[in-house]
């Protein structure tokens, strides 16, 4: 699971900002407080949050991110999808990935001279098996300046390191150290690393019993946050190999999409030929006199196809315990279904692997309804050097019958556009006009 994710130096993001799924601990006095205040729920029974054996933590299974537009809230969530792509494809690999994913290269803060000449920062927190691991990387256009894993065990907490590599500009190579905890054949794979590779990628095409529950995670995450790379979805669906799992994930991805009254009565694949491996897909409805019709997929509507999609990455990340993260959730899917989804994962019982989502979003009557913990929604606003500043509802200290969602439009939290009165609009648009 997430830990936290830290950058500092891309795109918008110019000082670090840390996005933590660690939730906030809650005394027993704001328990009984705010049982006794009417239908309202405590953070807990809103959202119990995942206890960690041994760390006296405990993390959250949803974070939603929201702000103005060009505030930076897709670069914080770019950022963590960035990252990962690096380390599970390889930062080369990544490079075929640009034109689809945008975000996909390395882009630092440009608005100030020093920053655009400084190397981008990344740590990324995840736990398994109680054990918590710290992966660090710095990195600028040319090679890698820093790699590191580290790790700690819930028993005595103490931070120890598996691999470091750092940047030595006096030789012009990279300096390694491995501690006593990662000796194995695969530390002689370092002089076949180069200096714009990460060697965790490298690691995760071999089996390492020290961190193999870590690199499991990163083999089976999904890629690519924006629901609309249907073609780029589609052909991962169907890239399953294991015929009886890809049905099961097909059928449990269906029940989703059925409840949704979507008309969606079921899926058909077909090659495209015996010689290929490609499938059409097609979408089967029942017509009124009990037959069936069917269509290619893509004229299904843009909200049936992403909400496919988005079930499908929801159904593996709950068989799997894995993270999904998505930019703009309401986009072409009703607020309705959004909340609905936001539930899957917030309740142990349809959520049993502990898998999380990450979501940005302009929805704010996602803010309402006891759906979300206060320490699961997050602000992103421009500083006044244009870059982006990301934090937590909590630092707010509100009340969890306080009506958020109106607060936040009312500006009580920032992270809102500023808009020009109405008399200003009329009166900059006659100026346009008599100008031209």
């Amino acid at each position: 699971m997430l830990v936290d994710f830290t950058v500092e130096n891309y795109r918008s993001i110019k000082e670090p900002v840390t996005l933590s799924a660690v939730a906030q601990k809650q005394s027993d006095r704001q328990t009984s407080q705010s049982s006794k205040r009417k239908r309202v729920k405590s953070d807990h029974e809103i959202a119990p949050g995942y206890h960690v054996e041994g760390w006296d933590i405990e993390l959250l299974p949803v974070l939603a991110i929201f702000g103005a537009n060009a505030s930076g809230k897709s670069n914080v969530i770019q950022a963590l999808d960035y990252l990962l792509l690096m380390m599970s494809q390889g930062i080369q690999e990544v490079v075929k990935f640009q034109r689809i994913f945008k975000y996909a290269k390395l882009d630092p803060f440009k608005l100030d001279s020093i920053s655009a000449h400084t190397p981008t920062k990344f740590e990324l927190r995840t736990i398994f098996g109680n054990t918590i691991y710290t992966y660090y990387l710095v990195i600028n256009q040319n090679h890698v300046i820093s790699e590191n894993l580290d790790y700690a065990l819930n028993t005595t907490k103490r931070t120890r390191r598996l691999f470091h590599r750092k940047w030595d500009e006096a030789s012009k190579k990279l300096i390694w150290k491995t501690g006593d905890d990662f000796v194995g054949p695969h530390n002689q794979l370092q002089h076949n690393i180069r200096e714009n590779d990460l060697f965790i990628t490298t690691l995760l095409k071999l089996k390492i019993d020290k961190i193999e529950s870590f690199l499991t995670w990163l083999r089976t995450g999904w890629r690519g946050l924006n629901l609309g790379n249907e073609d780029l979805d589609i052909a991962a669906i169907t890239s399953i190999e294991n015929a009886s799992v890809f049905k099961e994930l097909l059928e449990k991805t269906l029940d989703i999409v059925r409840k949704f009254d979507t008309g969606l009565s079921r899926i058909e694949l077909k090659k495209k030929s015996d010689a290929q491996v490609d499938y059409n897909i097609y979408a089967v409805h029942n017509t009124n006199d009990g037959n069936e019709i069917q269509w290619l997929f893509h004229e299904e509507s843009l909200g049936t196809q992403r909400l496919f999609n988005l079930a499908f990455r929801i159904v593996v990340s709950l068989k799997i315990g894995g993270l999904i993260i998505v930019d703009e959730l309401g986009t072409n899917i009703h607020p309705n279904i959004v909340k609905s989804i936001i539930r899957i994962f917030q309740n142990p019982k349809t959520n049993p692997r502990n898998a999380q989502l990450i979501l940005t979003s302009h929805d704010n009557t996602l803010q309402r309804n006891n759906l979300l913990r206060r320490d699961q929604i997050w602000f992103t606003q421009k500083r006044p050097d244009q870059s982006t500043e990301l934090y937590p509802l909590t630092d707010f200290h509100v009340r969890n019958d306080l009506a958020i969602d109106k607060a936040y439009l009312d500006g009580r939290f920032g992270a809102v556009p500023f808009i020009p009165s109405d008399e200003e609009m009329i009166l900059q648009g006659d100026e346009q006009c008599q100008e031209s």
